[in-house]
This record gives C-alpha cells, sequence and structure tokens, in this order.
C-alpha cells in the first residue's frame, strides 16, 4: 500500500505546476512571450530547460528499462549520448539565437520560411506536417512514460494515470506557454538530477556497495547481459553502434531550438554547453546504477518501463520516494510541454498567422496557439492510446523522424550560403520518408534495415540538401544577403552588446547608483556604431 505522504507529496507537486502555469501566464502578453519568453532564457536556464525537454521521459523511464532489459551493453549509450550536448550548443545554438533575431522569427517553420524567401508557404506547411506529426508521436511517448510512473508510483490505475498527465501538461502549457515550460524544466532537471544521485547511492547502500552489485549482477544476469556487446558477433554489433548518431538527432529537435532562440544572449551558448554536459554525465553515470541493481532486487519484471519507480519505492523511505516519484513524473511532463508548444505554435503562428491570417492580432494568435495546444494533446493521446508501445521504441522514432527531416536543414542554413527552398524541401521530404521506411523494415541484406533509421535518413537527407540546391540555383535571396547575415552571425554584433552591457553592469556594482552617461548608450546606438565601422549599415540595427 503506498503511504499517505507519498499521495500528499504528488498533488502538491501538480499544484506547484499549476500555479507555475498561472504565473507564466501573467507574463504572456503578446505572441514572442508566449512562444519564446520575450527571449529572456538565461544560461543556466536555457540549458538546464534544454535538456529537460529533450532527455526526461527517456531518462526517467526509458533509458533505466533499455539497460535492465539488455544489460552491461546498454552502457554504450552513455558514451554515445555524451556528444549530445557538445554538438547541439556548439553547432547550433549560437548560430540558430542570432539568425532567428536577425530574421524576427519565432518558430522553426518561421525562421525556414524567412530565410529562404518562402513566398509559396511550401517550406511553412512542410515543415509544420513534420513537426506537428512527429511531435504527436513524441508527446505519446511522454504519456506512456507518465502513466506507467503513476500507475506504479501512487497505485492508480494506468488509465487514470494517462489521464492526469495529459490534464495537467495541456492545462499548465496553454496558460504559460514558453515562460511556464522553461521553469518548470528547470525545476524538473533539478528533480532528475537528484533522481540520478539519491536513487544510485540508494541502492549501493542496499546491495552493499559497487563491487557487490557486480558481483551479485553477473550471478543473477544472462551471459548476454554481462557482455559489453551483448552477445552479439562483431558486425552485428557494428549493426547496433548505429545508435551513435543519436547525438545528431538534436540538431532537429524543435523543442530544444525554440531555447536557442529564447536565449537573452546567445553569446553565452559555450557556457550553457558546460551545464548541459555536466547534467548529461550525471544522470547517464547513476541511471544505469539503478537499472543493474534492479536486475538484482527486482528480477522479472514484465513491464520494464516499470523499472525506475518500482526501484524508488523499494529503496528510498516514504517520503522522500514520493518527493522523487512526483519529480519523476513532472520530468517527463516537462518533454511533453515542451513538444505540445512547439507543435502548437507550428500551426498557430506558421499557419493561421503566416498564412491564413496575416493581420491577426497578438490576442488572436495567442487564442489559436492555446486551442492548437489542445487539439495537439488530443492527437498524441489518441496516437499512444491506439498504438501504445514501448517508451523507448516510440521516443527513438520521433527523436529520428525530427533529427533528419529538420537537422539537416537547420544545420546548412546557417552555414552554407548557396542553400536553396528546393534543396530544403527535398532535404525535409527525404529525411522523413526514410525515416517512416526504415523504421518499419527490419532485417534485410546485411541486417541494413537494423541499422537505426536515424543514420541512412539524416545521411540521405544532408545530400539533399546539397544536390537540391546546386540543381535548382542560386539562392532566391541573393548570395550576398545571405553571406552579409552569415558572417554577422558568426561573428556578431551581439557580442559588441554583451560586452557593453557587461561593462555597464560592473560599472554601476561598483558604484552602487545609477549612472546616466553609461545606460544614455542603448542596444541601438552600440549597433549603429558596429554596422556603420564594417560597412554594413544597410542592416536594420533593430534586426541585428
Amino acid at each position: 500500500m503506498v503511504e499517505t505522504i507519498i499521495y500528499i507529496e504528488f498533488i502538491l507537486y501538480l499544484v506547484a505546476l499549476l500555479v507555475i502555469g498561472a504565473y507564466g501566464g501573467r507574463l504572456t502578453e503578446t505572441v514572442p512571450d508566449y512562444l519564446l519568453g520575450g527571449r529572456k532564457l538565461n544560461l543556466f536556464t536555457g540549458a538546464l530547460s534544454e535538456q529537460a525537454s529533450l532527455w526526461s521521459g527517456w531518462l526517467v523511464v526509458g533509458f533505466p528499462a533499455l539497460v535492465y532489459a539488455n544489460g552491461i551493453s546498454s552502457l554504450w549509450w552513455m558514451v554515445w549520448q555524451i556528444p549530445l550536448g557538445i554538438v547541439t550548443w556548439g553547432i547550433l545554438a549560437k548560430r540558430i539565437g542570432r539568425y532567428s533575431r536577425v530574421l524576427k522569427s519565432l518558430t522553426v517553420p518561421g525562421f525556414l520560411s524567412a530565410r529562404y524567401g518562402d513566398t509559396s508557404h511550401l517550406i511553412r506547411i512542410t515543415s509544420t506536417l513534420i513537426i506537428g506529426v512527429f511531435m504527436a508521436g513524441y508527446i505519446a511517448g511522454q504519456l506512456l512514460a507518465a502513466a506507467s510512473a503513476i500507475s506504479v508510483g501512487f497505485e492508480l490505475s494506468y488509465e487514470l494515470g494517462f489521464v492526469i498527465a495529459l490534464s495537467v501538461v495541456v492545462i499548465y502549457t496553454v496558460m504559460g506557454g514558453f515562460t511556464a515550460s522553461a521553469y518548470t524544466d528547470v525545476l524538473q532537471a533539478l528533480l532528475m538530477t537528484a533522481f540520478a544521485i539519491i536513487v544510485p547511492i540508494a541502492v549501493l547502500v542496499v546491495i552493499g556497495g559497487p563491487n557487490e552489485l557486480m558481483t551479485q549482477f553477473n550471478n543473477a544476469a544472462s551471459d548476454n547481459m554481462t557482455s559489453f556487446t551483448g552477445g552479439r558477433s562483431p558486425y552485428e554489433f557494428l549493426i547496433f553502434s548505429t545508435i551513435a548518431v543519436i547525438a545528431l538527432g538534436g540538431l532537429g529537435q524543435p523543442h530544444g531550438v525554440v531555447r536557442y532562440m529564447g536565449m537573452e544572449r546567445p553569446s553565452k551558448a559555450g557556457y550553457a554547453m558546460i551545464v548541459a554536459v555536466v547534467f548529461m554525465l550525471i544522470a547517464l553515470i547513476g541511471i544505469p546504477i539503478i537499472s543493474l541493481g534492479a536486475v538484482v532486487m527486482l528480477p522479472g519484471i514484465e513491464n520494464q518501463d516499470l523499472v525506475a519507480p518500482m526501484m524508488i519505492l523499494e529503496t528510498l523511505p516514504p517520503w522522500l520516494a514520493g518527493f522523487l516519484l512526483a519529480g519523476g513524473v513532472a520530468a517527463i511532463m516537462s518533454t511533453a510541454d515542451s513538444q505540445l508548444l512547439v507543435a502548437a505554435s507550428a500551426f498557430g503562428e506558421d499557419v493561421y498567422s503566416g498564412i491564413l491570417n496575416q493581420d491577426a492580432s497578438d490576442r488572436q494568435i495567442l487564442l489559436v496557439n492555446r486551442m492548437s495546444v489542445l487539439a495537439i494533446g488530443l492527437l498524441a493521446a489518441t496516437w499512444a492510446w491506439v498504438t501504445p508501445g514501448s517508451v523507448h521504441t516510440t521516443i527513438l522514432f520521433a527523436w529520428a523522424g525530427l533529427g533528419a527531416s529538420i537537422g539537416p536543414v537547420l544545420a546548412m542554413s546557417i552555414y552554407w550560403k548557396k542553400t536553396t527552398g528546393p534543396g530544403v524541401l527535398a532535404g525535409m521530404f527525404t529525411g522523413l520518408v526514410t525515416t517512416i521506411i526504415w523504421n518499419q523494415a527490419s532485417g534485410g541484406p546485411g541486417m541494413i534495415f537494423d541499422v537505426y533509421e536515424l543514420l541512412p535518413a539524416f545521411t540521405l537527407s544532408m545530400l539533399a540538401v546539397i544536390i537540391g540546391s546546386y540543381l535548382s540555383g542560386p539562392p532566391k535571396r541573393g548570395e550576398e544577403e545571405i553571406q552579409r547575415e552569415l558572417r554577422e552571425i558568426s561573428k556578431p554584433l551581439q557580442d559588441e552588446i554583451d560586452l557593453v552591457r557587461e561593462r555597464q553592469e560592473a560599472a554601476q556594482a561598483a558604484s552602487n547608483q545609477h549612472s546616466p552617461q553609461l545606460t544614455a548608450v542603448t542596444e541601438e546606438e552600440i549597433a549603429t556604431t558596429y554596422l556603420a565601422d564594417r560597412q554594413l549599415d544597410d542592416l536594420s540595427p533593430a534586426d541585428s
């Protein structure tokens, strides 16, 4: 029987999420506020919010289940996922954060449409549909994870757990938008860190230390589970190792990309990358200990998605178990809320405001965005209910689809001036089709279809962008204009603005009073001087 304290902590936590949603709603007056938090995300909030939105359901439920089922060979995932924070924050974050300001874009489809002068709206519509479809699948995976955790942790029916997760995440996302999502993500990331530290320590204490854990695991597990290759032949292990490209998929996750767009100072992306990598290191070292301990303490779990919540209840006192269970469920929701917001904004901002009603007021756009959150939530719930699968496989499929369809397109858009609109369309379509075909097939000559679908889909999508761009001629907007923008985001005005801001703040802190002389230098004045010095005064300072 679940202790009363566990129920109380869970209810209090859900109420806290709704309060944060209401607070975020009070800060939301315009469309940029709702979609990007007014671009006021600091580096710490940005890094933790991005990591929580990308990984929570998988880290709390999917990864523990994977290690429990496959043993030591699953630890290769630790090596393969560490580069994710380096790839996303190092390759994409700084440039996409700056370029989205230059083009005044609030969403991924909006950015691509502006980047390529998409007057036909084909790029906007295609990217919106891709994001909508795969995000629905991704959210379905999060709902499955949350329902599993609630049903075990709080002895509620799976169906009731599903309804609770869906209702709470939809309500606070509708109310608070990006601000509520970002703040709850930070809270969830901190709780996930506590989960990855406290539960492994508890497991080691109960079993008797690291050496005893490995001794008992080796006695309890099969030979395949104690092998680093999982009993695979060298060639089979090579096929299995293609999961290493999972880091590339981070380039195409819109719920991560909007965090880069919402950063107050994109020049701080390097510091945010350090925060993200440290978070991943803690999680990927601690969580496998939980699963190896579960093989010893709880053998024969049929629904492996329940490994983490069952181990929390098995190893911790009720008051602490309730706290971490509530945090784990809410962490899963933190990914779902980000995905709901991104998918909904693709329809509200990009379809309604960008195509159907270009003169819409902020009030109208906000209303459509909120209605879209409800619609996408119901679509995801239907997906999860009609085609239930493991959290692990559902999330991996959606990750591959977004990573291959959107990732190469975004990367080429911020680095290669010759990329064209037709090339982008070819890349998105190729990534979409290849992901679906590879996921549905299996085996084949040389086990080719057992390769993780992200690898062939990402590769073919990148080739399609390059070939399509060469065949379709020069970019519609002109290479000189694009080259100027790319030069600005690589050695940008924003660094200059940030430097002046820091000097002002330091001087004000030293004098402990307001200095008219320092604050008289506005961002626009800095921009005008900077651009004039570089003979780029035709680029609007406000846009930069």
